[in-house]
């Protein structure tokens, strides 16, 4: 797979060319990686108004995750979060419904800040009160009652939760699209999930637009993050969703961050599946190594090893300080 936005700085920074623009190192080498970080220069694209190299390495992007289109974001799976509900407010508007959405209560703050900077109204599932408030298990049969109760625009959670708990995505996207509801999914720390023998995405089990950020579990730069729009979505949204992640996005996006975006496209057509398969073999033969002295695990996701440490005698932070040592 091609790498057109890696292709192009590499050539303009090969031309030592005197560069008479920002940033103000001009390309002169201080930390090491200056002369790869340009700004939007002639032939570099423009994030928000993507034309050139910056589109064709998001359809390839697009193309890895089998979804009607994705997005690039520099800032992390924050700015997809602020976009998504954006989305959602206009959907509701030319729907005529109510701006409400249903979520799980274990959201990231990003959600919380959104709601307030849209002025969108929330109703919350909570979990249950023997539950960890980091997780918010979602029983179908009650989210059938809630979303026939209150009738909201879309339903919003995160899977997988920071714990390491997945959804049944699949369930709970029959139950949302028989109301006529739309799916959010917060997949920031799952974005290998498509890559797995068997794809447990939430572009691949029904959700209409989710998150993933690409340097939680892929080999990006911190900030490098997807929106994916599913073909179920709207399709007016595929239009409209560029314009909602500039509503909230800085106008001098890292080129840095986006030729990491690009260049791990390259990464995860070449061979990369192959290599979770063989990797996630090997978490499962740690897990069971742990389960077999006696350690209690949490949650279901294949690269995620968390540990319950009440039952060892130890506090989280007390457990975290031995393992740093």
């Amino acid at each position: 797979m091609n790498t057109p936005i890696c292709d192009f700085v590499r050539e303009y920074a090969a031309q030592n060319a005197l560069r008479l623009h920002m940033p103000g190192h001009k390309g002169l080498s201080h930390l090491g990686f200056e002369a790869l970080d340009i700004t939007e220069i002639t032939g570099a694209d423009s994030l928000y108004e993507a034309s050139g190299i910056i589109r064709e390495s998001e359809k390839n992007a697009s193309t890895l995750f089998g979804s009607a289109a994705t997005l690039y974001s520099t800032e992390g799976s924050s700015q997809c979060i602020r976009a998504m509900l954006a989305l959602v407010l206009q959907h509701a508007k030319r729907t005529g419904q109510s701006p409400l959405i249903l979520a799980a209560r274990n959201v990231h703050k990003t959600f919380v800040s959104a709601l307030g900077l849209l002025d969108v109204d929330v109703e919350w599932l909570m979990p249950r009160e023997d539950v960890s408030y980091l997780s918010c298990p979602v029983d179908p049969a009650a989210l059938d009652e809630a979303l026939q109760r209150l009738s909201p625009v879309a339903f919003y959670l995160t899977s997988p939760d920071y714990l390491g708990n997945t959804a049944d995505l699949e369930a709970i996207a029959r139950v949302c699209h028989r109301h006529g509801v739309l799916l959010l999914v917060d997949n920031a720390h799952g974005a290998y999930l498509k890559f797995l023998p068997r794809s447990r995405h939430p572009m691949d089990l029904g959700a209409d637009l989710c998150c993933d950020s690409a340097h939680k579990t892929l080999p990006a730069l911190t900030g490098a993050a997807y929106l994916h729009l599913s073909h179920t979505a709207p399709a007016w949204m595929k239009d409209a969703a560029r314009d909602a992640m500039a509503l909230f996005g800085s106008t001098s996006p890292s080129y840095l961050i986006l030729q990491s975006l690009d260049a791990i496209n390259a990464y995860l057509s070449n061979g990369y599946a192959e290599k979770l398969a063989t990797f996630t073999e090997v978490v499962d033969t740690y897990k069971k190594r742990l389960t077999d002295r006696g350690f209690v695990l949490v949650g279901d996701e294949p690269l995620k090893l968390t540990i319950s440490t009440k039952p060892l005698g130890y506090r989280g932070y007390d457990f975290a300080d031995r393992l740093h040592e």
